[in-house]
């Protein structure tokens, strides 16, 4: 694959995965909003800000995509693909986050963290850099802590 074809294979994924964002927590609030969810609400003050949107992503993107998935990554096992672009890493580094998320989240909202989680994984995978994982993650608790306010403001 030529190096222009690859540049444009992963740019086309992070742009996708930026657009899925908002539609997912929308998603969520929605079905919260009709009682088929109980979806946990974040105050809009600037600590829980802070925490969402910055220290969170930078930090769990550090610990679980620059330690765990590269230890992993470095391994043949966890090298090894499950599906297009999921290797055996990135799944056990999913496992790890989303069960780390148990701490501070219902049991069905850390085990949905799950798939956020492969696409920070797959992201680490296709960039030289840990800075796209670390903004997507950010963009979507954005998303999701401005939908939750703008569903609460139509109450």
């Amino acid at each position: 694959m030529s190096r222009r074809l690859a540049d444009f294979d992963r740019h086309r994924f992070l742009i996708l995965v930026l657009l899925v964002g908002p539609l997912v927590s929308s998603a969520l609030h929605i079905a919260s909003r009709l009682g088929a969810l109980d979806v946990p609400r974040l105050s809009v003050d600037w600590t829980t800000l802070v925490n969402t949107l910055l220290l969170a992503p930078v930090l769990e993107e550090l610990v679980f995509r620059g330690g765990v998935q590269s230890v992993l990554d470095r391994t043949t096992f966890g090298r090894l693909g499950i599906q297009r672009g999921v290797s055996v890493g990135n799944v056990l580094t999913s496992i790890l986050f989303a069960a780390a998320h148990l701490l501070v989240s219902p049991p069905w909202l850390a085990a949905s963290i799950f798939f956020p989680s492969l696409v920070f994984g797959r992201l680490k995978q296709l960039y030289p850099s840990l800075l796209p994982a670390m903004f997507v993650h950010a963009w979507y608790n954005l998303c999701y802590v401005a939908a939750g306010n703008a569903w609460l403001s139509l109450s």
